[in-house]
């Protein structure tokens, strides 16, 4: 995770916007955005109609009256949580809306769409823990149709910011990149995330500009332009060579171009403006076992360690270091703790599989190379590693 840099509690703006493109969508017939899931009857038809009819003719607060009583008859109408929840969010309703999506998740939990929308309105409510866990449990599922799934993705983006995951707010905006470059304040929420704050800028904050440049270039990387991206972080570190995580940045798009020595001077650039940046340590220490120098990892992770930060990576990178010295001895506590904080990583098994081998302990050696075997899988069909 990356350190704190400038950061704004309140809801941004920019955020503002999901919720239009969201309540425009819940106007679409239902048929285009649910399954048959939904299709279950009242049991109290003709009050049903009638709420049916009150929402074609656009009186909504007669519609929402009338669905809340048809729905008091039949708690497990399944399309009538859904009809009432579009209501209340449409009249930004959002904590009733809540209620509502979360009586669809019960009935339907294997239905995408009810923890999409449930999420939604947690991200109109500044819930960001239980926001980031139903829109993430929404996307992971893969059934979202588009037009639910891209404002969800960027809602899950922007609730990892608020709450300083700014790694996995990363990842989750480029993939969403990848599917619509043109999303609206797209590389902004990049930017916002690879600076390390907790909500996109206005145009009218201080830190709006360098946000722009670092948000310009992390959209060239996932466009495959990396002459353009170098161009936005040499004018971010050059404009703002104060601001926090800027030289980090550039020195990650380096480090990612094999020029570790320039990226180290990006990384070291960092420390002089940010000093208790455990995650540039880590990356001195990481570019350093690359350069085949374990002395000067050793001593960059020792400031990590002072900094109290827990990092599966840092532990990684120190046990191998160890392994770069053949101390295999040394390398176990440091490789055992990695796992224990990264037990998905395939990488640490091989690495623990290889020291258990030098230390000719087999049965340790042969569960590694297992656990090895297992989380390369899971990796190769989508999954992450302790470098990611």
């Amino acid at each position: 995770m990356r350190p704190r840099a400038n950061s704004r509690q309140r809801h941004s703006g920019n955020d503002v916007r999901i919720y239009l493109r969201v309540a425009a969508l819940l106007t679409l017939p239902l048929v285009t955005l649910c399954c048959s899931v939904f299709a279950q009857s009242p049991s109290e038809p003709a009050l049903a109609h009638e709420a049916a009819q009150a929402e074609a003719n656009g009186d909504t607060h007669k519609a929402m009256g009338l669905y809340e009583k048809a729905l008091a008859h039949s708690p497990a109408w399944t399309e009538g949580w859904w009809r009432y929840g579009g209501l209340l969010y449409g009249d930004r309703q959002f904590h009733a809306a809540a209620a509502a999506y979360g009586h669809l998740t019960v009935l339907a939990p294997q239905n995408s769409l009810g923890f999409a929308l449930l999420g939604m309105c947690e991200f109109e409510l500044a819930d960001w823990n239980n926001a980031s866990l139903h829109l993430n449990k929404a996307l992971n599922r893969g059934t979202l149709p588009q037009n639910i799934a891209q404002p969800a993705a960027y809602s899950l983006g922007l609730s990892l910011l608020h709450l300083k995951n700014w790694d996995g707010a990363l990842l989750t905006l480029k993939l969403l990149m990848r599917q619509a470059p043109d999303y609206p304040n797209l590389s902004l929420a990049m930017g916002a995330a690879e600076l390390g704050l907790e909500s996109t800028p206005s145009p009218a904050d201080a830190v709006f500009p360098a946000v722009t440049l670092a948000g310009e270039g992390a959209k060239s990387i996932v466009e495959g332009r990396p002459k353009d991206a170098e161009r936005s972080y040499r004018e971010l570190v050059t404009r703002y060579a104060a601001q926090p995580l800027a030289h980090l940045s550039f020195g990650l798009f380096l480090e990612s171009e094999h020029r570790d020595e320039e990226a180290q001077k990006e990384f070291h650039d960092e420390i002089a403006v940010n000093p208790d940046s455990a995650l540039t340590w880590i990356w001195i220490a990481r570019v350093a076992l690359v350069q085949l120098d374990p002395k000067t990892a050793h001593s960059a992770l020792a400031h990590v360690r002072d900094l109290g930060d827990r990092n599966p990576l840092a532990s990684l990178i120190e046990g191998r270091s160890f392994m770069m010295e053949h101390q295999w001895e040394q390398a176990l506590d440091p490789l055992r703790e990695a796992e224990k904080l990264a037990p998905q990583s395939s990488e640490i098994h091989f690495a623990l599989a290889t020291t258990y081998t030098a230390l000719k302990q087999s049965e340790a050696a042969k569960k590694e190379r297992e656990l090895f075997l297992q989380t390369s899988q899971v990796e190769a069909a989508g999954g992450g590693n302790a470098d990611q």
